[in-house]
């Protein structure tokens, strides 16, 4: 076997041991009731079982719904034999839904093109395929937690996604393969393999490193935040520490993993924005918001308070970019007593996005000012059964 062929067998045994770390992982970690075998194979009655695929994945409490999963290291033309063996193996085996191409999220941009191209192809009208995607691990990962949990009571199930979610990031930016395929990718690029690269590179160039160039010497992330002072939970959900040849970089992220449109992004006392805002208490602005808390919602406030309704309306747009960053990254919030707890990057993971603070405070008045209340980016309104004590404010997530 020549180097190349030596090369590419290694890169192909890499991705499928990728794809069983995530697999059992998964299942270890959220105990959720799925089913994995390693090798599947089938074959008409009476004939040899020449149908193949990498790993079957059963999900127990949908009625033993399976994927099927192919690994390969390269979109290339051996797709079609997959192609091939997915066509008899849907005819043969009813129970099976969904089979899936996976691919590392560590391959080369050429190799993701190819990877996109024929995804879109899959889906497009004008094209016959029996796959039904080509996926990263990493988006195979999300669609399997989407699916064994849909079935959870929401508040439960938010809190198990957006747990993992976070625990995801800190292993990601902990693990040591991500750090050698960033110091040096083109020489390991067939040999080692990473279901979270992508995201890894992500954060890293949006701390201003350079692949390639800023040398990884050590990293060490932590979803261990300290309290705020009334021992609430920070906007920061990882706190990472980056040394390189030359550098070292802190960064506080702030992880947002939900498939909703809006999401509560602040809850709290209204003397708490009050201060944010350094509002005197002679300012018409502070008697208006200490109004809304007492009545809850605009349309209350427009019939009890009229005056503080059109004072909201007329001046609280002005103080926007101070909303948005003390509601999503928890600048000049009072309760803050650890610099860690203020955010300095928000990623969102369902819709894979991130932004350095600037950018998204930016961004987020552009996009969404329009549609909140008081000319602000936020509906305003109050928590459950804490009408007169609290705020509830809710943002917009980028779904």
């Amino acid at each position: 076997m020549d180097i190349g062929n030596k090369l590419k067998n290694k890169s192909g045994k890499q991705a499928k041991i990728l794809i069983s770390e995530m697999l059992y992982d998964l299942i270890n970690d959220l105990d959720i009731n799925v089913k994995i075998e390693n090798g599947y194979s089938i074959g008409y009655p009476n004939q040899e079982k020449q149908f193949k695929m990498d790993f079957l994945i059963e999900f127990i409490d949908f009625n033993k719904e399976q994927w099927l999963l192919k690994s390969t290291s390269s979109i290339r033309d051996r797709i079609y034999g997959t192609e091939f063996f997915a066509q008899n193996i849907r005819q043969i085996n009813k129970n099976v839904s969904k089979i899936y191409v996976i691919v590392p999220d560590s391959l080369s941009e050429k190799e993701m093109r190819n990877k996109i191209n024929y995804s879109t192809k899959i889906k497009s009208q004008t094209y016959t395929s029996f796959l039904t995607d080509i996926l990263t691990v990493n988006e195979l990962r999300q669609k399997i937690i989407e699916k064994a949990t849909q079935n959870i009571e929401q508040g439960l199930r938010s809190n198990i996604l957006g747990s993992d979610a976070e625990t995801s990031i800190v292993n990601l930016l902990n693990d040591k393969r991500n750090a050698n395929l960033w110091n040096d990718y083109e020489a390991l690029k067939h040999t080692v393999k990473s279901s979270t690269y992508h995201i890894y590179k992500s954060i890293l160039g949006k701390l201003n490193l350079s692949e390639g160039i800023d040398k990884i010497i050590e990293v060490s992330a932590t979803d261990n935040i300290p309290l705020l002072s009334n021992r609430g939970k920070p906007k920061t959900d990882i706190y990472v520490k980056i040394k390189t040849e030359k550098l070292k970089i802190c960064s506080s992220i702030s992880v947002k993993n939900t498939s909703k449109k809006t999401v509560t992004v602040h809850e709290g006392n209204v003397s708490d924005i009050i201060k944010a805002l350094n509002l005197l208490e002679s300012n018409p602005l502070t008697q208006a918001l200490k109004d809304f808390e007492k009545v809850g919602s605009k349309k209350n406030l427009l019939l009890k308070h009229p005056d503080s309704c059109r004072i909201l309306d007329e001046k609280l747009k002005y103080y926007n970019k101070e909303l948005v960053g003390l509601f999503i990254f928890g600048l000049h919030s009072p309760l803050v007593n650890n610099n860690a707890q203020i955010a300095d990057l928000i990623i969102f993971t369902n819709n894979f996005a991130i932004w350095s603070q600037d950018e998204y405070i930016d961004y987020y008045i552009n996009e969404y000012c329009t549609k909140g209340q008081f000319g602000t980016p936020f509906r305003w309104t109050y928590p459950s059964k804490k009408r007169g004590q609290k705020i509830q404010i809710k943002g917009f997530a980028n779904n």
